[in-house]
């Protein structure tokens, strides 16, 4: 099987765009438990469409359910994974053993667990497969050693970020926006608090000159992306559901068109892959912890 190419789509007009600029797959969120309460969202209605249009192309469509759940969101999680097999999804993505159990329970539908998991070894893929889950997204923490190690060693579906924003945190695990803005970002509501200016005070004066940032610069795997392919990667997968049409279909292209290079032994150098992003690629970028060797310039800082 050829390694998907997996892209973000915040509405109905996004999920088109990216399908028909080379993606394989989208991930979409309804207007209910997933992390990106902010994103325009789909209705059941909208989930039904968007499905119906990526089938009529042979591609897939895959929802966020990936809130950590409350006690009292237990009926309607139940009712929603039960609308979403009715509509013929894909699969799911979830962060919770709980919606796992549910999704397993109750339906028959196809589970992915989230980077959200933070998901670095065999022993917790091993896990979550024992519980019925037949994809992992892996945490973004990890090298490309660990990566190809991992999908040596098991036949669960392997899921790996390869573009886009990169959290702070681990994994995605963070209260500074709670915190900070009392928006939960494990609920949907994160407010990017790390990306914010700040300054530096003792005993109540300012020491810094330049206001700083905490935040991590955006993934850009260019480079590991035929290594990736070689390993066996199932998915390969783009962040960005609240970005605009022009970052989907761009990114799309630009990755649909590398891959598709990679399998047709004509991959240029990283510099044309580069130039069709263009000015998608608006912040500063890094690999990441894929090198393995993870420093200063891999955060923003002042920038």
């Amino acid at each position: 099987m050829k390694t998907e190419l997996l892209m973000p789509a915040g509405n109905l007009e996004k999920l088109k765009y990216s399908l028909m600029y080379g993606a394989d797959a989208v991930y979409i969120g309804g207007k209910v438990l997933s992390l990106r309460a902010q994103a325009s969202n789909f209705t059941i209605d909208d989930i039904k469409e968007g499905v119906e249009f990526a089938h009529l192309l042979n591609k897939k469509v895959y929802v966020t359910v990936n809130v950590i759940p409350r006690e009292s969101e237990k009926d309607l999680i139940k009712d929603y994974l039960e609308s979403l097999e009715r509509i013929h999804v894909d699969g799911i993505i979830v962060s919770s053993p709980a919606i796992l159990y549910m999704a397993r329970t109750y339906t028959n539908i196809h589970v992915s667990i989230s980077t959200q998991a933070s998901v670095t070894n065999l022993s917790a893929i091993k896990f979550y497969s024992s519980l019925g889950a037949n994809r992992v997204v892996l945490a973004r923490e990890l090298s490309i050693d660990e990566i190809k190690y991992i999908k040596e060693n098991t036949d669960t579906e392997i899921e790996v970020f390869i573009h886009g924003g990169m959290c702070s945190g681990f994994s995605g695990r963070c209260t500074l926006s709670n915190y900070m803005s009392k928006r939960d970002a494990n609920g949907g509501g994160c407010a990017h608090s790390c990306r914010w200016s700040y300054d530096i005070y003792e005993d109540d004066k300012k020491i810094n000159t330049e206001t700083f940032k905490i935040g991590s610069k955006d993934l850009c795997a260019i480079s590991y992306i035929k290594d990736m392919i070689d390993a066996g990667v199932d998915s390969l997968k783009v962040e960005g559901r609240m970005k605009s049409i022009s970052y989907v279909s761009t990114i799309a292209y630009t990755y649909r068109t590398l891959i598709d290079d990679i399998y047709n032994n004509d991959i240029k150098d990283n510099e044309y892959y580069l130039d069709l992003m263009g000015e998608q690629v608006n912040r500063c970028a890094s690999d990441g912890f894929l090198s393995g060797h993870i420093s200063n310039e891999q955060t923003l800082y002042s920038k």
